[in-house]
C-alpha cells in the first residue's frame, strides 16, 4: 500500500512515526510555513496524555518538556492546572527522523491513500459547512525577568503567558468577536515600554485556529476522486473549541486512525465517541457567538471538561470565566 501524508505538522509527524514503526511505506509533504520555527501554528503548550502519547512512538516525553505548571492564573483566579510546554519543533524533528520531505504539489497518481493532516486548510477532503476559524497571533520573548503563568479572556477567546525553556516565553491572543493584535495592545503585553527589562522578541507569526469540532467537521473520510482521502487532527477539528488546544487531541486521532485503517465507518464512529466532550464545547461557543445568556449547564461544561487539563475549577469560577468569555 503506498500512502502519502499531506502535512509534516505534530498529527502529521506522529502518524509517520506510528505508521513506520508498522512497516509502512511512506511519503510526507509539507509546504514552508514561513515562520522562523519552522511549524504553523507554533502551539508550545500541551495537557494530559502527552506523555504517554509520546512513549508509544518509542520517544522519552522528558526529552522535550519545557516547563511544567501546576497553576495558572485565569483572569485573576489562580487556578490548579497540570499543563506543559513542551520543545514541538525538537519532537517533530524527531518523529520525522530518516523521512525525506516533498514539498507541495502533491500528486496523487500512484498512491493508494492520502491522509489529510493540512490542518486548518483542509487541503484534499471536502468543504463542510459552519467552520470556525479562530484568528491569533504569537510572539516567543526572551526575557530575564520571571513572568506569571496566566490567561485573559475576553471577545470569544483570550489572551496567553506561558513559560517555555528557561528565560523564554510565549504569548499570545485569538479572538472570534476582534483584532487579537487590538486587544494586544489594549491590554499592553507585548508594548515595547511594558516588555520586562532586557525583555527580546525573537519571533512573530500569526494564523488561524480551527474550533469546529468534529462533529462540525464532516466526512473525515472521502473516496469520491481518484484515491482515498482520511483526515486527521485540526483538518477534521480535533481541536478543543473553548481551550483551543488540538496537540493530544490531533495525536489520539492519528492512533485511532491506525486503530480503523481499513474501517472508514468505524473511524468516523471511534473518533465521535473518542471527542463527545468536543461537541459540548462547541455548543457552549455557539451560544457566544450569538450572544445567547448562558446558564449552569454551560458552566458545567467548563468544570467538567477542564479536568482534562488537571484544572480544578469550581462552578462560581466556572460561571465567572464564561462570563468574561463574551
Amino acid at each position: 500500500m503506498k500512502i502519502a501524508i499531506a502535512g509534516a505538522g505534530m498529527t502529521g509527524a506522529y502518524l509517520y512515526r506510528l505508521l513506520r514503526n508498522r512497516g509502512y511505506a511512506v511519503n510526507i509533504f509539507e509546504r514552508d510555513p514561513g515562520t522562523r520555527c519552522g511549524i504553523s501554528p507554533c502551539a508550545w503548550g500541551t495537557s494530559r496524555g502527552f506523555g504517554d502519547l509520546v512513549k508509544a512512538v518509542g520517544l522519552d516525553p522528558g526529552k522535550y518538556l519545557f516547563r511544567h505548571s501546576n497553576y495558572v492564573v485565569m483572569d485573576g483566579i489562580r487556578i490548579q492546572a497540570d499543563l506543559a510546554t513542551f520543545d514541538k519543533p525538537g519532537l517533530i524533528r524527531d518523529l520525522l527522523q530518516g523521512a525525506e520531505i516533498i514539498r507541495p504539489p502533491l500528486d496523487v497518481v500512484g498512491y493508494d491513500r492520502i491522509i489529510d493532516a493540512t490542518g486548518v486548510s483542509r487541503d484534499f477532503l471536502p468543504a463542510f459547512q459552519e467552520d470556525i476559524l479562530l484568528p491569533c497571533i504569537q510572539w516567543r520573548i526572551r526575557t530575564e525577568a520571571e513572568l506569571e503563568n496566566r490567561v485573559k479572556l475576553g471577545r470569544i477567546g483570550y489572551a496567553w503567558c506561558f513559560p517555555l525553556s528557561e528565560g523564554e516565553y510565549h504569548i499570545g491572543c485569538g479572538s472570534l468577536l476582534s483584532d487579537p493584535h487590538r486587544i494586544m495592545k489594549e491590554l499592553g503585553w507585548m508594548e515595547r515600554r511594558a516588555l520586562p527589562s532586557n525583555g527580546k522578541i525573537i519571533c512573530a507569526c500569526s494564523g488561524k485556529i480551527r474550533i469546529t469540532g468534529p462533529q462540525y467537521a464532516l466526512p473525515f473520510v472521502s473516496d469520491d476522486g481518484p484515491v482515498e482521502i482520511w483526515g486527521m487532527g485540526e483538518a477534521i477539528g480535533c481541536v478543543a473549541p473553548l481551550a483551543g488546544d488540538g496537540v493530544v487531541p490531533g495525536m489520539r486521532s492519528a492512533q485511532i486512525l491506525l486503530h480503523y485503517w481499513d474501517d472508514p465507518e468505524g473511524y468516523k464512529e471511534g473518533l465521535l465517541r473518542e471527542f463527545n466532550w468536543m461537541k459540548r464545547e462547541r455548543m457552549v461557543i455557539d451560544k457566544l457567538r450569538r450572544n445567547e445568556a448562558l446558564d449552569v449547564k454551560d458552566a458545567w461544561v467548563l468544570k467538567k471538561n477542564s479536568r482534562r487539563m488537571g484544572m480544578q475549577v469550581r462552578l462560581k469560577e466556572a460561571i465567572l470565566l464564561l462570563k468574561n468569555l463574551r
